[in-house]
């Protein structure tokens, strides 16, 4: 087999030392023979210029520098220090390859851009976080049925730990490592945080192991870094009013029904897997009924409402509303009312829903009277107009208090104060506070109804199936009584009008 051409870097070294021997011998037989009768006139060698040339580029973030050798002639060579000195001019100081330059030099490498320097990026740490061995979701999204119901029953408001169960593992954070450019700037990243303990009263702390783990059986729940663990009130039976009133500050379970009589207030969320017939359920958080409510039922949540049906009830929500069908209900929800489900219609009665109201059909062939409303009322225009004219009242009212008091402190400054006009300083201050904390009280109810006002910007009423004449469309203050019967439209406002719009249908509609 014949051996490979292609010379080592060691080998090419050896030939390009003997080729500059080579032409050293040369240029020294030139110039001991010739005529040397021009030196002894006066005339001088010609000086050959270098062809040698070293360019420096550095990136515009310099982190990385790259160097071009012009090639030089026969006689010339580059040495790693020249190298090295133009990187110095260049501010280039850090990072620097001396194997890729040297490289460059033996091998020949001219007329050729080659990265001979390299900054390092920092490496952001990793801030200290929690890995959770309990799910503390709200709740689950509710399964619809084969035949295009929702199924409440499927959802799980309650997040259950028992005692001993693992609650959490903490991983510290990981601080992390300083880089730098090739003009020797270092980077530096960001610190780490680390999380704050985990508190409670019934969680313990492995120190070594950074776990945390209950003490006592019930529903778990986080606010901020504060675990809480609250045992569970459960009623295997029906509620009538032989219970009375059912308080509790966690959460209730009620696997019965609820009849007339019996009310349940909770601190918290309320579970019913019966019917709430004629029975008061208030909750601090949401309701799910698996069932539904009927036969003048009051259900009243801080939070979401969810039931199988809702008839002839009283239902409001902070949260929103949803439900597989409403029958002559007066339904009320500060964010949205969603009535979905095969069935998905509402039958009479007063259905609102500040931010909008959603539904499959509305009223039937036989022209029930039904009303759908979304937005702020009359009613809080008028209760807005009232707060600006008490506000302007009491402020009329401190102004002349206040100009009383000035006289009359003038006046006990430069003549002394008689009892009578102490006394009545002194009256005068409590009205004063007294109309300073009105102001106060008044600003307090105006915010709030402004942004319950701000929140109905925009609502929207749609119906995705059909609806029918003597429906009744309100968004904000305008009103529209529909004449005819209507499919697939969303009812928007503007400029105080009522218009209609092509309904967002999804995929399953």
């Amino acid at each position: 087999m014949a051996e490979s051409n292609k010379l080592s870097s060691e080998e090419l070294a050896k030939l390009r030392e003997q080729l500059k021997k080579e032409a050293s011998h040369i240029n020294a037989g030139r110039t001991g023979s010739g005529d040397d009768s021009q030196a002894d006139q006066g005339y001088e060698k010609e000086e050959i210029r270098s062809a040698k040339e070293i360019t420096v580029e550095v990136s515009e973030d310099r982190m990385k520098a790259t160097v071009r050798l012009a090639a030089p002639n026969m006689n010339e060579s580059y040495s790693l220090p020249e190298v090295l000195a133009a990187l110095r001019s260049n501010r280039v100081v850090l990072g620097i390859d001396s194997q890729a330059i040297n490289e460059m030099i033996n091998l020949g490498h001219y007329e050729e851009d080659t990265v001979v320097a390299q900054g390092k990026e920092e490496v952001q740490g990793t801030d200290g976080y929690f890995e959770w061995f309990v799910d503390l979701e709200k709740h689950e999204t509710p399964e619809i049925r084969e035949d295009g119901t929702v199924d409440y029953t499927a959802m799980n408001k309650l997040a259950n730990i028992n005692e001993g169960d693992k609650i959490a593992v903490y991983h510290p954070a990981v601080q992390g490592e300083k880089g730098f450019d090739v003009s020797g700037a270092e980077k530096i990243p960001r610190i780490a945080k680390e999380q704050n303990q985990l508190r409670g009263k019934y969680i313990r702390y492995d120190m070594e192991t950074l776990e945390y783990f209950a003490t006592l059986s019930g529903k778990i729940s986080l606010n901020g870094n504060a675990i809480e663990i609250l045992s569970v009130h459960e009623v295997n039976d029906d509620l009538d009013m032989t219970y009375g009133t059912v308080e509790f500050y966690g959460d209730i379970v009620i696997n019965g029904n609820v009849e007339a009589g019996a009310v349940i207030r909770a601190g918290r969320n309320v579970t019913i897997n019966g019917t709430v017939a004629a029975g008061k359920v208030f909750a601090g958080g949401d309701v799910v009924l698996t069932k539904g409510a009927q036969g003048k039922s009051k259900i009243s949540a801080r939070g979401d409402i969810y039931a199988e049906f809702i008839e002839y009830a009283t239902v409001d929500a902070v949260g929103e509303v949803h439900a597989n069908y409403i029958m002559n209900s007066q339904v009320n929800s500060s964010k949205k009312v969603f009535v979905d489900g095969k069935k998905g219609s509402v039958l009479g009665g007063y259905t609102h829903g500040l931010s909008g109201v959603e539904v499959r059909n509305a009223g039937n062939y036989n022209e029930l009277k039904t009303e759908l409303h979304s937005g702020f009322s009359n009613e809080d225009y008028e209760k807005y107009n009232s707060l600006i004219k008490r506000e302007e009242a009491v402020n009329n009212e401190l102004a002349e208090v206040i100009s009383e008091m000035t006289d009359l402190l003038k006046t006990s400054v430069e003549r002394g104060a008689t009892q009578a006009q102490k006394d009545r300083i002194y009256e005068l201050n409590i009205k004063k506070d007294t109309a300073n904390a009105q102001i106060d009280e008044i600003g307090k109810e105006k915010h709030e109804l402004a942004a319950k006002m701000a929140e109905g910007t925009n609502s929207y009423i749609e119906i995705k199936g059909d609806t029918f004449r003597n429906t009744i469309i309100g968004i904000d203050a305008a009103t529209l009584v529909l004449q005819r019967e209507e499919s697939c439209v969303r009812f928007v406002c503007k400029n105080g009008v009522i218009e209609r719009r092509q309904a967002h249908l999804d995929k399953n509609d």
